[in-house]
């Protein structure tokens, strides 16, 4: 049998920061009716994390912790990684309008400005 990449696995589109904990990526899968029968949660996970039970194949936790580790990398980028000015390193000396909205992009976006415009035209 052929090794899977986690990414093979039913969680491979979905984000796993909805869950917390490897158990609680292990309880999602399991239904009422599991627990019912079962009587015993630790007992229901372990049937989930060995492939018996649950909806789908099931991450390892190597792979369930390594895939957080990853959401949380790529989340840490985005958030630290600023966008650039849509004004940058253009000439709008001959474009007042667009220069006056260059002067206060970076306010704007930083959330410390707001402009309210109006454009009106014939079409």
């Amino acid at each position: 049998m052929a090794e899977r990449e986690p990414q093979d696995y039913q969680y491979a589109s979905e984000s796993l920061d909805q869950f917390a904990t490897y158990e609680d990526y292990l309880d999602s899968q399991l239904s009422e009716t599991d627990l019912f029968y079962l009587e015993d949660e630790e007992l229901a996970r372990q049937l989930v994390e060995l492939g018996y039970r649950g909806s789908g194949e099931t991450l390892r936790r190597d792979d369930f912790e390594a895939r957080k580790r990853a959401e949380r990398e790529r989340n840490a980028q985005k958030t630290s990684a600023p966008k650039p000015l849509a004004s940058a390193g253009k000439d709008l000396s001959q474009y007042p309008f667009l220069a006056a909205l260059a002067s206060r992009e970076d306010l704007v976006r930083n959330g410390k400005l707001t402009v309210r415009g109006a454009l009106c035209g014939e079409l």
